[in-house]
């Protein structure tokens, strides 16, 4: 192995992302640190290549500083839910088949909280991934479908398909023609097909979600994730019970 060959290509890399950085003490900027006996990355690398990953995550502003550690877990079945959010974080390399999150409750009760802790939280172990709520990636088909996406909507929709971990928010959620029906049933069975993690959440009942997303898509996402129920009291409006579902 020629190391400074190597060494070099790496530290102009480096240099390339980010042009404007001090040079770490550690490595001086390479992003390596080079031993007698082998090459190993630097804390600096990782943490920028960290960044670059939540950068990439498409989190709403209002849940960036969003963890597990943060969920307000003041309830019986927010404290269960939050257990087996941590769970499957802990377990999901150990799992054969690349397991997924189905967060189901009404609104306000923390699906989406727990859902970008989860995702933050396999981020931060190397894994990339993106969040989506269900209305803007409906709209992104339609703009892709158009013919004249935007740079981002091109870059987003790209990601959705082989990312390592996707978050759908609000499953089910907005008006679904026909045409975002077979976008999210090719999504769907995509990442089954390819054992790709997904981490969905729903405020709808099971028949209702089911006649917005098609049997086909509810069965692969039930069949693809661990149910965890977040409950019925609204954090936001903890006065207020929402109406039965069917």
């Amino acid at each position: 192995m020629n190391f400074l060959r190597d060494i070099q290509s790496l530290r102009k890399k480096t240099e390339d992302a980010f042009p404007d950085e001090e040079e770490c003490p550690h490595c001086d900027g390479y992003g390596y640190i080079v031993t007698d006996s082998d090459v190993r990355i630097c804390e600096c690398l990782k943490k920028r290549q960290l960044e670059r990953r939540l950068r990439h995550s498409n989190i709403p502003a209002r849940y960036k500083s969003k963890t597990l550690e943060t969920f307000k877990a003041d309830l019986d079945s927010r404290r269960l839910a939050l257990r087996q959010v941590r769970r499957f974080v802990e377990e999901f390399d150990s799992s054969p088949e690349c397991p997924g999150l189905f967060l189901y409750g009404a609104p306000g009760t923390g699906k989406t909280h727990l859902a970008i802790g989860a995702l933050k939280a396999l981020i931060e172990k190397g894994k990339s991934g993106i969040f989506y709520n269900m209305v803007s990636l409906a709209q992104d088909f339609r703009k892709q479908a158009s013919g004249e996406p935007d740079e981002d909507t091109v870059e987003r929709l790209e990601l959705v398909q082989d990312v390592d971990v996707l978050a759908l928010d609000d499953l089910g959620a907005g008006r679904l023609t026909d045409f975002v029906q077979e976008q999210i049933y090719s999504l769907v069975d995509h990442r089954y097909s390819e054992n790709r993690c997904v981490i969905v959440t729903s405020n709808l009942g099971l028949r209702k979600l089911e006649e917005q997303i098609t049997y086909p898509v509810l069965s692969r996402v039930r069949g693809m994730c661990f149910t965890v129920s977040t409950g019925d009291l609204d954090f936001r409006n903890p006065d207020l019970v929402p109406s039965a579902k069917k």
